[in-house]
């Protein structure tokens, strides 16, 4: 009985500081300037993937004063591949350098 009643409540904090991890990640990977990071390093790599045959303009565009920016599809694929490819590196020195350790 107790141990169902602790094991619930573990349950319950668990997913609620998982959603909560989520979250946070997720409004600060869309927040202003990593958005534009992630952008900048997908760009990058499409380019060097590419040859240089696909660029994507900067995500440093001026939009005019009281007007909204309108992303392309071109931008939220940079900005996908700046996220994944960022995740890959990581991964990959971290399995990598793991190995010495």
């Amino acid at each position: 009985m107790v141990d169902e009643i602790v094991g619930e409540a573990a349950s319950f904090l668990f997913r609620q500081v998982g959603g909560l991890a989520v979250e946070l990640t997720v409004n600060h990977i869309f927040s202003r300037h990593t958005a534009r990071f992630f952008h900048g390093v997908g760009r990058r790599f499409i380019a060097v993937a590419t040859f240089g045959a696909n660029r994507i303009p900067s995500s440093l565009r001026v939009v005019p004063k009281g007007a909204r920016p309108k992303p392309r599809r071109s931008d939220w694929l940079a900005l996908w591949v700046g996220i994944v490819s960022w995740i890959a590196l990581f991964l990959g020195l971290g399995f990598g350098v793991s190995h010495f350790l």
